[in-house]
């Protein structure tokens, strides 16, 4: 930053504390300890804070609600009605008056970057080409500019003039007025806040100290107050002996909030206009030394005084005050960082995959439980119900009445009733619990894909990798079917015992009912036929059938208990197969992905480690920038001149 000329000597206080904190903010910005996406944002606030110290202009913005007179103010200043009244105005643009030797103009940027001037040609042709006329004076080009669709083209916008205005080296920001209303308006208001060294606030004799003006106050303008003058416009538009009244009440509201002593200035610039009137190049006459004009040039002269006093105080305290944002933007950063990176470390630490065999071994157990627990409740409630009364009755039905006398006949359809029986009480809850589990053991396997998923990418996000989502495994999880071919043996068993039995031997009745039995029913068929043809022979029909039933309900109920045993080994091999499953499951994972999340879990581990260390150079770069914020607002207050 350049020497300043020194009006108060405040320049040898502040100068060299801007440039050492300028100086700490660049290295700040080059180092890693703020986000990259701030970065930019931050260069730019360091360029503008550079650019206002080493720019020894003066800057007064001039703020006020539409209608308050401000337009009225600044054409006073200016000696003409050159500015548009504010009602007319279309823009949202600030524009700067500034003092030019012996002629006057416009120069303007464009929204495309263009930059013009009036007069000349290309501005003639800009204008022509929105359909506007062409401009034969200042006035006329201004008004264009303002009121006119080609508002909404411009970007920057200077009036250069030859009158002094409040001085040479001075600068006036018209700023739109800050209406809620006005979309915009407020925005820019608030932008010039931050540009301006001295402002003008424009408060309206007839309307004083309104709602969106005290608004404003105590918002935009909040830290600025002591760098407030408050023009009282239109004075002349009340009662001369409530004047001092209103100016008191102007005054008793500034205070309550928070402005010991503001300086209030009373005036009319309209009849100060009008009694400068047609003088458009700004020379005095004898009038302006009577009534309002004399009283504005009184204000004016104030104006001027203050400027050129406090200077070096009023740029000093922009400059600091901009760095003081810039100081609490680098620290607001500085604790987003540190956040972001608490943030990444409870994530990597909330991640179970970094332990691969402890995440895959967490899952095996929570399918296993809920597969065999969801497979023994579809086997226990598909199971039938009163199975063996329900049997015995068929079977007592199969020899009643005269049944028993064709025995042949009678022995096929027990036969018969006892084998589809017996099946259907082994296959139906097999069949079952297998389908279930099927089920089940797919939709966790779906779960862990998912699960494997979500925590690879956001370990391969923190490792500063794509978090691509991983090809998951295809794992075959189609379970054995039921194996039923025991029942035949173990009935088989039983009959073979019981056609043992001398006293039920008959010859060939034994043989012919084994060959009928084994023609309706292989294996279960064979044994009951054979067991039940020993009651060929002619008895009574009471007597074989208590022979025939006492005899076959021992045989039905050994196959109960055969059935029901070859039922719960099956479910066990049902089990047995899920956890084979889960296992090749675990194993296909395993093969695929275990050296990749080794080496991912390797890389967060050293990212963990440079997290402790980017966190606490995040917290100490808070800190200073902090301290260094403390600093600024002791020079900021040591700077400040009262008004």
């Amino acid at each position: 930053m350049g020497s300043k000329p020194v009006i108060d000597g405040t320049a040898e206080t502040w100068a060299p504390a801007v440039g050492e904190h300028l100086n700490w903010i660049r290295d700040v910005l080059k180092g890693p300890a703020l986000p990259a996406r701030r970065r930019d944002e931050l260069w730019s606030d360091l360029r503008t804070v550079q650019r206002r110290a080493d720019d020894p202009e003066l800057r007064i913005a001039v703020f006020g609600e539409a209608s308050s007179g401000k337009s009225t103010l600044l054409n006073a200043i200016l000696r003409r009605r050159l500015l548009p009244s504010s009602a007319l105005v279309t823009t949202t643009l600030t524009t700067a008056l500034r003092y030019h030797d012996g002629s006057e103009g416009l120069r303007l940027r464009t929204a495309d970057e263009t930059e013009l001037s009036w007069p000349s040609a290309a501005f003639g042709d800009w204008a022509d080409g929105a359909h506007i006329l062409s401009a034969d004076s200042l006035e006329a080009a201004l008004e264009q500019v303002l009121t006119t669709d080609l508002a909404l083209l411009v970007r920057d916008l200077e009036v250069r003039s030859p009158v002094r205005l409040l001085g040479d080296g001075v600068a006036i920001l018209d700023t739109p007025g800050f209406s809620v209303t006005d979309p915009g308006h407020r925005e820019l208001a608030e932008a010039a806040v931050g540009l301006a060294d001295l402002a003008v606030v424009v408060v309206p004799a007839v309307a004083p100290m309104s709602m969106t003006l005290t608004d404003f106050l105590t918002g935009p303008l909040r830290n600025h107050l002591d760098r407030c003058v408050f023009v009282i416009t239109k004075i002349d538009l009340i009662d001369e002996d409530e004047r001092c009244g209103t100016i008191e009440f102007v005054g008793d509201r500034l205070r309550a909030m928070g402005i010991a002593d503001p300086l209030l200035l009373p005036c009319a610039p309209g009849k100060a206009l009008e009694e400068i009137g047609g003088s458009a190049d700004g020379v005095r006459t004898a009038a302006e030394h009577r009534g309002h004009l004399s009283d504005f040039r009184t204000v004016e002269r104030r104006l001027l005084r203050l400027a050129m006093e406090r200077r070096e105080s009023a740029i000093a305290a922009t400059v600091l005050t901009l760095l003081s944002r810039l100081l609490a933007a680098v620290e607001e950063s500085a604790d987003a960082q540190r956040a972001e990176y608490h943030c990444a470390e409870r994530a990597l630490a909330a991640l179970s995959l970094p332990d691969f065999t402890g995440f895959l071994d967490t899952w095996a157990r929570r399918a296993l439980d809920k597969v065999n627990a969801g497979a023994e409740y579809a086997a226990t409630s598909t199971a039938a119900r009163s199975e063996r009364s329900e049997l015995d009755d068929k079977v007592v039905a199969a020899v009643a009445g005269d049944k028993i006398d064709d025995i042949r006949e009678a022995a096929s359809e027990v036969s018969r009733i006892v084998r589809l029986h017996l099946w259907q009480e082994a296959e139906r809850p097999a069949c079952a619990a297998a389908g279930r589990a099927s089920e089940l053991l797919a939709a966790e396997a779906e779960d862990l894909a998912r699960d494997f998923a979500t925590q690879y990418g956001t370990l391969a996000g923190l490792a500063g990798e794509s978090p691509s989502a991983p090809m998951v495994p295809v794992t075959d999880l189609e379970l054995p079917g039921m194996e039923l071919s025991g029942i035949d043996e173990a009935l088989t068993a039983v009959g073979a015992e019981l056609t043992s039995v001398d006293n039920w031997r008959t010859g060939g009745g034994a043989a012919a009912g084994a060959v009928i039995g084994s023609m309706i029913a292989p294996g279960i068929g064979t044994v009951i036929g054979g067991a039940l043809g020993a009651f060929v022979g002619k008895r009574g029909r009471d007597t074989a059938r208590t022979q025939f039933l006492q005899k076959a309900r021992p045989l039905i109920a050994a196959a109960h208990s055969e059935v029901t045993a070859l039922r719960s080994a099956s479910l066990q091999l049902i089990s047995q197969s899920v956890g084979d499953s889960v296992a090749a499951v675990q194993q296909k994972y395993k093969a695929e992905f275990g050296d990749e999340i080794v080496r991912l879990s390797l890389a967060n581990e050293r990212r963990r480690a440079a997290l402790v260390f980017d966190i606490t150079a995040a917290e100490q770069t808070a800190a200073d920038a902090r301290h260094r914020r403390e600093q600024v607002a002791v020079l900021r207050r040591g700077t400040s001149v009262p008004l």
